[in-house]
């Protein structure tokens, strides 16, 4: 069986989490090439402003656009016995959600089934269910990938405001990934070493320029985590977060083994 001696701090299972804008994509970019984007959302043309100012070969950052789940988990499962690249990156879960409820519209509309309202066809129960499976299976063949392969795994995921009850009765406001289903949203983050909510500081001056941050530990509002010793708010702005942060963080790591100590 397997020890701790085992375990590769550069091989990294992440979440990235935060509103639209906030960079999430772009510091994915900034991950060991070859990169492969499983591109759901449709805004690849974002990402070309930080490919210029970092100088990445683009032709080391591939991706294909997906409207369905069928064709992403393809591309998986041929990614489990073959996988050429260094990093993948889920963008996003969000829209990743949404393509399979979409994928569950058509095939039940195909068939003559499904609920409609003013004949617009909409997702019912059953179809949050399908989602939730789907994307538990999306997570099973991401660990096998990474697993396998030794690669890095990035999930972008949007999140949204929402109030929150405490043990004791009091309310709070926190920010929750945004699923069709509520049950899978709140499961996703236990599958990852490195969690990181992005945001702007709230000095933000749009006169020079983004000071975009990420946080790496739980502020009660926020969902954070990492098993790295990076600091407990990353202000990057512009710059590439792997090179200037994550990566000094997984030398250090390597750099400081665990120490063995004997009994008796």
């Amino acid at each position: 069986m397997p020890d701790m001696s085992t375990i590769d701090p550069s091989v990294l299972f992440c979440l990235f989490r935060g509103e639209p804008g906030t960079r999430k994509s772009s510091s994915a970019l900034s991950f060991p090439k070859p990169i492969y984007y499983f591109d759901f959302d449709g805004k690849m043309e974002a990402l070309g402003l930080p490919l210029r100012a970092w100088s990445i070969n683009p032709k080391d950052v591939q991706f294909d656009s997906y409207t369905d789940w069928n064709s992403a988990k393809k591309k998986l499962e041929l990614f489990q016995l073959n996988c050429s690249f260094k990093t993948i990156v889920i963008d996003s879960i969000t829209s990743c959600a949404d393509a399979i409820n979409r994928q569950t519209l058509k095939i039940k509309g195909k068939d003559g089934g499904g609920k409609t309202i003013a004949s617009i066809p909409v997702n019912s129960i059953e179809d949050f269910n399908a989602e939730d499976s789907a994307l538990k299976e999306l997570i099973a063949l991401l660990k096998d990938i990474k697993s396998f392969h030794k690669i890095n795994v990035i999930l972008v995921a949007h999140v949204i405001q929402k109030e929150m009850k405490t043990a004791d009765g009091k309310t709070h406001m926190s920010r929750v990934i945004v699923t069709a289903g509520k049950g899978i949203a709140q499961k996703i983050p236990a599958y990852c070493g490195e969690i990181y909510h992005f945001n702007i500081k709230t000095d933000f001056d749009i006169t020079k320029g983004g000071q975009y941050a990420c946080l790496t530990v739980h502020t009660g509002d926020d969902m954070a985590r990492s098993s790295l010793p990076v600091p407990a708010e990353i202000v990057f702005g512009n710059d590439p977060l792997y090179d200037k942060w994550i990566l000094p963080a997984i030398n250090k790591m390597k750099e400081q083994p665990i120490p063995i100590t004997k009994i008796g």
